[in-house]
């Protein structure tokens, strides 16, 4: 609820800043983790609200205070995406000196982004934990040996999204669109025909005042119909 700049004491707790100084959530929404440290730090959740936040602390549960910055989330945040995010970060900003890093990042990046698309594979989960293996012990830099840290952190902490992603081709937080399934309710639906006009793809048919479909084959999960639609007939399953 509260954003800013802050400076604490050593040893204050995740929660009394999230809470006391934060404000909480803000809206309705639930604390799910917080992300310490910059891009290469790692993964908190609600069962670590209680940590002091200090150098060996957070060194024990394998995150860094590094640029002691916090980027606070709630349950409607995708941490399969999250960790995306962040290593597109990274990879952007390595050097390319070192093959673990500059190759490493590459290919974690890559099979971070089959996930969130939907084409995630078996094996996904254990091949990231196999590079970000490989690139902490090898890479010659501190950025390239903290890069994997946001990856490591999210599968240890929340495997069942990883797992959603990937098996059910599902996100739990419903923030992956290219995961989501837009569908016409005929029951709301008025036949105005304004969410075929607005598909960019032409994926939406139907007759004038008559129930309208959405063809999930040719669907590229945009949203412009539901923004479209006045009566609130098309939803994201």
């Amino acid at each position: 609820a509260n954003t800013g700049l802050i400076e604490v004491p050593m040893g204050t707790t995740l929660r009394e800043v999230v809470f006391d100084i934060g404000g909480g959530m803000s809206g309705d929404a639930e604390f799910k983790a917080v992300q310490i440290g910059g891009p290469s730090g790692g993964c908190l959740t609600k069962e670590q609200l209680d940590l002091p936040l200090d150098f060996d602390s957070l060194k024990k549960v394998g995150a860094i205070i590094g640029s002691g910055g916090l980027v606070v989330m709630d349950n409607h945040t995708c941490m399969v995406e999250v960790a995306r995010f962040f290593m597109n970060f990274t990879q952007k900003e390595s050097c390319g000196k070192c093959t673990p890093c500059r190759e490493g990042t590459k290919r974690m990046l890559e099979i971070l982004e089959r996930i969130v698309a939907g084409k995630g594979e078996d094996g996904d989960i254990e091949l990231l934990q196999e590079l970000a293996s490989m690139i902490s012990d090898m890479a010659l830099c501190g950025l390239g040996k903290t890069a994997p840290s946001p990856v490591i952190s999210t599968i240890k902490s929340f495997p069942e999204e990883y797992r959603a992603h990937i098996y059910d081709k599902k996100c739990p937080a419903g923030a992956c669109r290219k995961l989501k399934t837009f569908r016409i309710d005929p029951e709301l639906c008025r036949g105005c025909s304004k969410c075929a006009r607005q598909c960019p793809v032409g994926a939406i048919s139907g007759e004038i005042r008559k129930p309208f479909t959405i063809d999930t084959a040719k669907c590229i999960k945009c949203g412009a119909c539901k923004d479209a639609c006045s009566f609130k007939a098309v939803t994201e399953v």
